[in-house]
């Protein structure tokens, strides 16, 4: 059976590491919604690498996400027939004129 790859701290960790170090970097207008997905690869050995725009909120933004994952501390990583394996996460970020 596969285990999925798990953030050290679960998934609160997760969101309070990007909502530290994320900055919006463009204006965003009351009431917008700007989403970014990305889609990266946790390696067999927890990094993080392979980053692509799987939902753009334009390049601004998707690269202000990457830049925020990339520093991001190494996960657990997936497991499959108890072997370490690489796995495709997608994580969702929303900039809003609030954050």
């Amino acid at each position: 059976e596969g285990l999925k790859p798990q953030n050290p701290g679960g998934i609160k960790s997760l969101i309070d590491f990007i909502k530290k170090n994320i900055k919006t970097p463009a204006d965003v207008d009351e009431g917008e919604i700007i989403a970014v997905k990305i889609k990266f690869i946790i390696n067999y050995d927890g990094r993080i690498e392979g980053f692509s725009v799987a939902q753009s909120g334009g390049d601004v933004f998707d690269n202000e996400v990457i830049r925020v994952l990339k520093k991001m501390p190494a996960w657990i990583p997936g497991k499959s027939n108890g072997e370490n394996v690489s796995v495709f996460y997608y994580l969702p970020v929303k900039f809003t004129s609030g954050l």
